[in-house]
């Protein structure tokens, strides 16, 4: 693969070492995936959904930061 940038390699590279763990969870019935960044807080990485309205809201879009609240049943739930 070749890779034509004018930024640095050290740059382009960085952070390439460090495991993501990614997991779907469901905001206001949009399932998407999201990586989360601490315990109470996760960033949209993508939407998993087939209308196209989904996509256009702001609050959702990918790399968007969203708040993670606890489920009732001990499992976390998204909240926005």
């Amino acid at each position: 693969m070749i890779l034509y940038t004018v930024l640095p390699l050290e740059l382009v590279l960085e952070g390439i070492d460090r495991e993501r763990t990614f997991r779907d969870v469901e905001v206001e019935g949009i399932t998407m995936t999201v990586e989360q960044v601490s315990p109470d807080e996760a960033v949209i990485v993508r939407i998993l959904s087939t209308d196209p309205q989904d996509f256009l809201k702001a609050a959702l879009q990918p790399g968007s930061r969203i708040r993670l609240a606890p489920a009732p049943c001990g499992r976390d739930r998204p909240r926005v």
